[in-house]
């Protein structure tokens, strides 16, 4: 009985997940509503309120959950030294998650979503990752690497995948090859 259960809240999660990104794609999170978000889900307000307090609790669970579920991919695909391939399994993963990424990537009210989301990422991958100079100048330079990584991504997304992910891989690694190891910068 209890798997039973277990597979029910998991539905009923999964439910108003999709529903509150699905509104997301046409109102912010303040223009959502609990009883269009459970109309949207098929659910009524009390199932609602046995998971989440509000629209901004669910959003923060979804959150805490992709950025959760990417780290546990990003360590499985981890293990590809190639990093053509790696980036590329990175970027299909974004392109078979397309309502969670577009919204929590593409959407303005998204910002602190975006800094969590790279910040995660740099952590997972900090260690592979060369040390320029100093350790200030080493995150000012991932800094720059890991942001612009990402709004490259984010106009892929908006430009519903026109490239392939190995072209946007390809792309992404030559623009942060051109950063020198040897410039030098007091700091």
């Amino acid at each position: 009985m209890a798997g039973k259960e277990n597979r029910r809240v998991q539905m009923t999660r999964l439910l108003l997940r999709t529903a509150l990104l699905e509104l997301m794609q046409e109102k912010t999170l303040s223009q959502i509503t609990i009883r269009e978000l459970c109309e949207k889900a098929d659910l009524n307000r009390t199932t609602f309120y046995l998971h989440y307090t509000d629209q901004s609790d669910l959003l923060a669970h979804i959150e805490k959950d992709v950025i959760q579920e990417t780290k546990t991919y990003m360590k499985d695909i981890h293990t590809d030294r190639n990093t053509i391939r790696l980036i590329a399994a990175f970027l299909e993963y974004i392109r078979k998650n397309d309502l969670v990424f577009r919204t929590l990537f593409c959407r303005n009210e998204s910002e602190s979503f975006r800094r969590q989301f790279v910040e995660e990422i740099r952590q997972l991958i900090g260690m592979d990752l060369p040390a320029y100079g100093t350790e200030r100048r080493t995150r000012y330079v991932l800094s720059f690497l890991m942001y612009g990584s990402l709004y490259v991504i984010i106009e892929w997304i908006q430009n519903n995948y026109r490239e392939t992910a190995e072209q946007v891989a390809r792309l992404l690694l030559e623009i942060n090859s051109g950063v020198d190891e040897n410039l030098t910068l007091d700091m």
